[in-house]
């Protein structure tokens, strides 16, 4: 049985070389391999945050990443090997990948 993985993203802000900031949520009760696995997607990504969902089973790990530009982000979402789902301003979401 597959656990169940959610992985949320959203641009957190524009540095000061306009570059814009993405953090990037992911939660779930996975294990030890499935963790590895998703990590070593995540590399180029600062781990900024760790702690566990109210449930108290799933983990919840926070990143953090700049892009030269929203294409350059669009093209690594695109090519993410898991479902990437984009947290809008107005807390909607949209599928990415």
């Amino acid at each position: 049985m597959e656990k169940e993985m959610r992985i949320t993203v959203w641009k957190q802000l524009i540095n000061e070389d306009r570059q814009p900031t993405y953090k990037l949520q992911l939660e779930g009760d996975l294990s030890a391999k499935e963790r590895k696995k998703v990590l070593a997607e995540l590399k180029g990504w600062k781990e900024v945050g760790y702690g566990w969902h109210k449930s108290g089973k799933a983990e919840l790990r926070l990143f953090v990443r700049s892009f030269q530009d929203r294409n350059s982000w669009i093209k690594w979402a695109k090519a993410f090997p898991y479902e990437l789902k984009e947290l809008n301003r107005n807390g909607k979401t949209k599928k990415i990948n």
